[in-house]
């Protein structure tokens, strides 16, 4: 009789909390790319008619799905379980957005608590002596999430703040052309 072979050192060296915490964070950018998804159809309507703000999301959605897809084949690496609680993934809060700042805004809110759960799945591979989780998201996760966080930053702090909802309109506008078309995405 055969003995069944020995798990590898890498799944040996994988705490259950680390690859549960990677699990909560798949889940969390696989609501935040359904969101961001949410915001690029809305803005891509022919009644909003914001394109550039609707591709600027659709790029983020790319950006973000690369990023649960690394995640998913490091936990496939490591361990061979990738669970998103119960299979589902949460609808938006919102499908309707007021206007592009108020859609760039829940994004940086979204964007700050990705990274958060990122900052908080790096200390706790650090806490467990796990060097390769802890390697893996400073270069392939976190510098990332940073350069989107000041991304979105940057694009609030291009809006012009105008007191009258028409000059608003006019104001989403004029970024839309000219700020987030830099963007080409």
């Amino acid at each position: 009789m055969t003995t069944p072979p020995r798990r590898s050192q890498a799944l040996d060296s994988y705490h259950p909390a680390c690859e549960a915490a990677v699990n909560h964070q798949i889940h969390l950018e696989l609501y935040v790319i359904y969101v961001y998804k949410s915001m690029a159809t809305y803005f891509e309507e022919n009644q909003v008619t914001l394109k550039y703000v609707g591709k600027f999301f659709l790029g983020q959605a790319a950006q973000m799905k690369e990023h649960a897809d690394r995640l998913i084949r490091l936990q496939n690496q490591r361990s061979g379980q990738t669970r998103v609680y119960n299979g589902n993934i949460d609808t938006p809060d919102y499908n309707y957005w007021d206007s592009g700042l108020k859609a760039l805004e829940h994004a940086l809110d979204l964007a700050m608590n990705v990274n958060q759960n990122l900052l908080h799945i790096h200390q706790l591979a650090v806490a467990k002596n796990d060097a390769r989780l802890s390697d893996f998201l400073e270069h392939n996760c976190v510098h990332d999430q940073v350069k989107s966080i000041k991304e979105l930053r940057d694009h609030i702090s291009n809006f012009p703040v105008f007191p009258s909802t028409s000059e608003d309109s006019l104001a989403e506008n004029l970024l839309d052309k000219l700020s987030l078309n830099d963007k080409k995405n």
